[in-house]
């Protein structure tokens, strides 16, 4: 079984990731850069938090072109680490998770995408799966809004979550 080191080796950065996907799908990862590039697309503490980082994150990201779950999340985790340079993703696919992540992780199965946020030893702080918290509580009923781009920010609180989560764990 690879290490996570090694998995995240070998995964591809987010502009080879994207430049697999098909006409369609790019169209829909540009959407969301589109939006993630407006003023107010983040709150101005969102982005003090993000720029407080101390640590260093590894997101190594299970993720498929042809999901639309993936379009919009790894999107926004691409935007994070060019906002955050303490942070950086690689990605693998979902069958390549599936022999190396799904039993380590105790998952039945893998959704995509599942990022492991590793920290600067490629050590398992925490993970994110499929969608923000806010949307996964939120049921079926945001999913339309979460589908337009009107949750971007609630993935990187997640990830900010984790991060802040695992410094404080450090700091003791």
């Amino acid at each position: 079984m690879a290490s996570f080191e090694q998995l995240f080796a070998i995964g591809e950065r987010f502009d080879a990731f994207v430049g697999r996907g098909l006409p369609a799908e790019i169209a829909a990862v540009q959407t969301v850069q589109r939006k993630l590039a407006e003023p107010g697309a983040l709150s101005e503490i969102t982005r003090q938090r993000l720029h407080a980082v101390q640590g260093r994150y590894h997101l190594l990201v299970v993720g498929e072109m042809w999901c639309p779950d993936c379009q919009i999340n790894v999107t926004v985790m691409d935007f994070l680490q060019r906002l955050q340079p303490r942070v950086d993703l690689a990605v693998i696919s979902k069958g390549r998770a599936e022999d190396d992540l799904q039993e380590r992780l105790g998952l039945e199965r893998i959704l995509i995408p599942l990022v492991a946020v590793l920290d600067e030893r490629f050590t398992l702080v925490g993970r994110f799966i499929e969608r923000p918290q806010d949307v996964i509580a939120g049921g079926d009923a945001m999913k339309p809004d979460y589908r337009a781009g009107k949750y971007l920010e609630s993935t990187v609180l997640d990830l900010l979550a984790i991060f802040e989560s695992a410094e404080g764990r450090a700091g003791n």
